[in-house]
């Protein structure tokens, strides 16, 4: 829990200082990113888990979009109302350093790398699945 109030911390002290923002901007800004990011992290972690284990055990249907949205709107939901609001991540002894900062930064591009090798595996899985099952239909 301390390594995602220190995230919260880091992200809401952006936009304080970078930014430039006021308090109550700051917290809206720092709720917003961090969900994004968790967003595509939890996406991420699904996207892997669907790779290595076996074909997708539901489905969204038609309106996939409004799944999608719906299940942001929520852990958005969550997120603020646990973790933002009370600005326990504020309470903390956490000191705005260069090293905590550079982590940070190595964190989200892990993440993105990730999620982007994780994309490229599905894509190419789903290509195959397809590509299988026209050559089973000519036959």
């Amino acid at each position: 829990m301390k390594l995602y109030y220190y995230f919260l911390f880091r992200i809401y002290w952006f936009f304080r200082d970078v930014v430039k923002e006021g308090h109550k901007m700051s917290l809206f800004s720092t709720s917003i990113m961090s969900i994004i990011i968790l967003y595509f992290t939890l996406y991420g972690i699904v996207g892997f888990v669907y790779f290595f284990k076996a074909p997708p055990s539901f489905n969204l249907g038609i309106n996939y979009k409004f799944w999608i949205v719906s299940f942001a709107v929520v852990l958005w939901l969550g997120n603020y109302y646990s973790f933002i609001k009370p600005r326990n991540f504020l309470r903390q002894d956490f000191k705005k350093d260069r090293k905590g900062g550079l982590i940070i930064i190595f964190v989200l591009l892990l993440i993105g790398v990730l999620f982007l090798i994780g994309a490229n595996k599905n894509r190419e899985k789903i290509f195959q699945q397809k590509r299988k099952v026209s050559i089973e239909n000519n036959q």
